[in-house]
């Protein structure tokens, strides 16, 4: 999970994305505590090749879908994430 801010969204939407894939970390997600929002990206592979899609966009309006996909018994839920940022 990366929490980006404007100083880091390019780098961990970038290389450390990258790098991330490279060793195949099944799940990938990015917390944009401006927008309120997190994204979901899960590792699958094409050709054999290990690739990043986007399987969830979660934002106030369905944030009961909110889940660890491949840690099933890891609770958190959106506003628990978002509690410190004032709306």
């Amino acid at each position: 999970m990366e929490v980006i801010s404007p100083s880091t969204e390019k780098f961990d939407r970038g290389e450390k994305m990258e790098l991330y894939r490279q060793q195949e970390i099944e799940e990938y997600w990015i917390v944009d505590w401006r927008k309120r929002t997190v994204e979901i990206y899960e590792l699958d592979y094409e050709n054999e090749i290990p690739k990043y899609y986007l399987w969830n966009t979660i934002t106030e309006s369905n944030k009961n879908e909110l889940k660890i996909i491949h840690f099933l018994k890891v609770k958190i839920t959106f506003d628990e994430l978002f509690e410190e940022i004032e709306a």
